[in-house]
């Protein structure tokens, strides 16, 4: 009989390990692929564990010698935990580890891989289990411990409420398949910490409630408080939640027919709670308040660049909301690597309408419990008869509430937008979702059971795929190729080098048009001529007229992840750099695209030249048409209806009426093509004096000074081309005609044009009279 306990015991536990094993597999993989630091604070958070490593006792909340930033406000337990493991590690090496990404910072789309990663990551140190980078990986062993104890909390939380291990493992599952969580276990950071310690706090509390307490639990209950509040200080309010739910229930028992513990012992229970949790965490915030004269350590988080000089508005914090509600299911590397929207918006499709199915039947339980025919007219005694079902959920939702709460009070003073700082409640939110997948099964036995299965397999899909589509996407450098492949593939195939250093291979610019405001995208793939010891930065320039720039991009190749320094001749890659159109820039107007290599300490170019050798500075590799978000009507402009070939049309011009001689008067051809031109035409204006061979004036040149070719033009354009005219200082008063048109220049042939009426003569489109006045 007792080895078929023992085995019904082993195989109702077998489920757990097995998803205590899923979660370990997964912060492994998540700790593989997240390259040092590439995680929110962890520079911070380990600068502040090696700082107590090497025995150099609390971090100072008024100066920052330990290096850890705002971090010196976090209480120690998990730093304390961790540096024990840090302690006999090595990092002598960990500076040379530390080579800032420029780049870092660039507001690229949360699913593109640019410039994402705060440092350069050598390759060669991809896979390093040694030294400075073993030393920061064996560190964050820590958060995986903490975040299994997470699990295991959970696990007994969802036990303690529902009575069921089926529930319980949905409830366990639902934490360990998190993705947030997952990631924020695999690096340097107290959030699992503080997840642990308040599902732990959570559970003790319903088990008060569930069961009669004694001063052994009270000193249990104590101590997991104070190291609740020894690990975040968003904690503290569990110290009153656990402390209400010990003496609840004191008060009322266990439920049962016994009566409640004596006042005296109940007296006894709660100051043996209140002084171990004191003992325990308190003596931290009694520090800061005689050290610093602050016992919350506010100021290290306040007195930084993201600390609001005022509390935020509502605007402002609904503003916020979007990314706080991506970051809590997935944003990994600093907060900036996300998934797509559609996966945030089914993620919260399924889960919100489960928490309110939750809060929905706790409310109809405690309408029916108290309207249920019999019930004792002692409400206290009432409350404490419903404890074994109603109170640890309700619990559980106040925990929730009180958390979401604090954040937003939180936010209004920092700058601080992130799901992770609601993972104390992870346990009870969890929780809550189970008993709305219950409440869901129980109405409907086959959706419930699919809802489950979904939800859970979603979470463990992307908290699988998260290393690899996430994290190695982001920070891995750019798959390298041979420049002959990318030649074949490449549809315009150029040559240009780059002071025999690296060569451009290939550069295609996208879309052919944009608006002002709008992005643009160039792609450009490179190889390494020679071994270069600096790091050049890239640069692209969208050049207009008088050099104006109205797109610049800078960044290391790679996206920031493949400096010049780590190039190897002969591999060649490709980037797509993203950039914006300035919303001033003038337009219609055919940009040029420029692309080089830059050193920014001293500002030298590489010169570029062609494979021959021939100099080529700038280096042109396309271009693109800025149009108008919508064309301007011209009732200043004169009339006219002109089709000439190919598609184009003048439709109107501005000129003077009166001029003087030696003069410069200027005249706007207004054109508006109904198809796409093939060839590059020459607009010309021309100031005659009728019967002579020769125009006396005139100016001839692409359209918008060869800023807008005609072989840029599309069907709906509207295109005002300046051309000015300087009249013979010897001009005689009169009345001198003006004439307009089109050809081609490689042979000067006109362009056939035509009116209303047929084919103009000599194919010119005449634009009235200039009156020149001589004095």
């Amino acid at each position: 009989m007792m080895t078929l306990k023992k085995s019904r015991s082993r195989a109702g536990s077998a489920p757990l390990w097995a998803l205590c094993l899923a979660f370990s597999i997964l912060v492994l993989l998540h700790t593989h692929f997240t390259p040092i630091f590439e995680a929110p604070d962890e520079v911070w958070h380990y600068a502040y564990v090696r700082w107590l490593a090497l025995g150099q006792g609390l971090p100072a909340l008024d100066n920052d010698a330990s290096g850890a930033n705002q971090e010196v406000a976090q209480p120690p337990l998990y730093y304390l935990v961790a540096s024990v493991i840090s302690r006999p590690l090595s990092e002598t090496e960990l500076s040379a580890l530390m080579q800032h990404n420029p780049g870092f910072g660039f507001q690229a789309p949360g699913t593109s891989a640019d410039n994402k990663n705060m440092l350069i990551h050598d390759e060669s140190t991809a896979w390093a289990w040694t030294g400075s980078i073993g030393a920061i990986r064996a560190t964050r062993v820590t958060s995986w411990l903490f975040g299994l104890a997470a699990v295991l909390a959970t696990w007994a939380l969802g036990y303690e409420v529902t009575g069921s291990r089926r529930w319980a493992l949905v409830t366990a599952a639902l934490v360990t398949f998190q993705p947030q969580f997952v990631f924020m276990s695999a690096v340097v950071s107290n959030d699992s910490a503080a997840t642990a310690l308040a599902t732990v706090a959570l559970w003790l509390a319903s088990r008060s409630l569930n069961r009669r307490p004694t001063p052994a639990s009270a000193l249990l209950s104590g101590s997991v408080a104070g190291l609740a509040i020894l690990t975040k200080v968003s904690l503290l309010p569990i110290v009153a939640l656990l402390g209400a739910a010990l003496i609840w229930g004191a008060l009322q028992g266990d439920g049962s027919s016994r009566p409640p513990i004596r006042p005296t012992r109940i007296m006894l229970i709660a100051g043996s709670y209140l002084a171990t949790a004191a003992v325990v965490g308190g003596w931290w915030y009694l520090r800061n308040a005689l050290q610093f004269g602050d016992p919350l350590a506010m100021m290290s988080h306040t007195d930084t660049p993201w600390g609001r000089a005022a509390p935020a508005t509502l605007t402002q914090l609904l503003a916020d909301m979007p990314l706080l509600a991506r970051s809590f299911w997935g944003a990994y590397g600093w907060g900036h690597v996300l998934w797509p929207d559609a996966i945030y918006a089914l993620l919260w499709t399924c889960a919100l309408p489960l928490l309110a199915v939750a809060i929905g039947r706790l409310g109809r339980d405690w309408v029916a419990f108290y309207r249920r025919p019999g019930k004792q007219h002692d409400p206290l005694r009432t409350l404490g008869l419903a404890a074994p079902k109603l109170l640890p959920a309700s619990l559980a939702l106040l925990w929730l509430i009180s958390i979401a709460a604090a954040l937003i009070v939180w936010m209004r003073q920092v700058e601080a937008p992130h799901g992770r700082l609601l993972f104390p409640a992870l346990g009870a939110w969890a929780l809550l979702l189970t008993l709305g997948l219950r409440e869901v099964t129980r109405i409907a036995r086959p959706f419930g059971r699919g809802a489950t299965t979904c939800l859970l397999s979603f979470c463990a899909i992307l908290s699988t795929l998260a290393p690899g589509t996430r994290l190695a996407a982001t920070f891995a450098p750019p798959r390298r190729t041979t420049p002959s492949e990318i030649v074949r593939a490449c549809p315009h195939p150029i040559d240009l080098r780059y002071d025999g250093k690296a060569a451009l291979l290939c550069a295609e610019v996208t879309p052919e048009r944009v608006r002002p405001g709008d992005s643009a995208t160039v792609r450009a793939c490179w190889t390494g001529l020679a071994p270069m010891e600096r790091d050049y930065t890239v640069f692209v320039h969208v050049i207009g007229p008088e050099s104006s720039r109205v797109m610049e991009r800078y960044t290391y190749p790679g996206l920031g992840r493949y400096p010049t320094s780590l190039w190897q001749p002969g591999g060649a890659f490709c980037d797509t750099y993203v950039g914006d159109i300035e919303t001033w820039a003038p337009a219609p107007i055919r940009y040029q695209v420029q692309i080089g290599l830059l050193d920014t300490e001293s500002g030298e170019r590489l010169i570029p030249s062609t494979g021959d050798g021939t100099p080529l500075d700038p280096a042109v590799v396309g271009s693109i048409s800025v149009v108008p978000d919508e064309h301007q009507e011209t009732p200043d402009a004169s009339r006219v209806d002109v089709a000439f070939d190919d598609g184009i049309r003048l439709i109107g011009y501005r000129a003077p009426e009166v001029a003087l001689p030696g003069s410069t008067v200027t005249i706007t051809l207004i054109w508006s093509p109904t198809a796409t031109p093939t060839h590059d035409y020459v607009a010309f204006v021309h100031l005659w004096q009728p019967g002579d061979p020769m125009p006396l004036a005139q100016h001839d040149g692409r359209p918008r000074e060869g800023w807008f070719p005609t072989l840029a033009w599309r069907a709906g354009d509207l295109i005002e081309d300046v051309h000015e005219l300087t009249t013979p200082g010897n001009l005689e008063s009169g009345t001198y005609p003006l004439w307009a048109g089109l050809y081609r220049p490689e042979d000067g042939e006109r362009l056939p044009a035509s009116d209303g009426q047929g084919r103009l003569l000599y194919d010119l489109v005449p634009l009235g009279s200039l009156q020149i006045e001589a004095h």
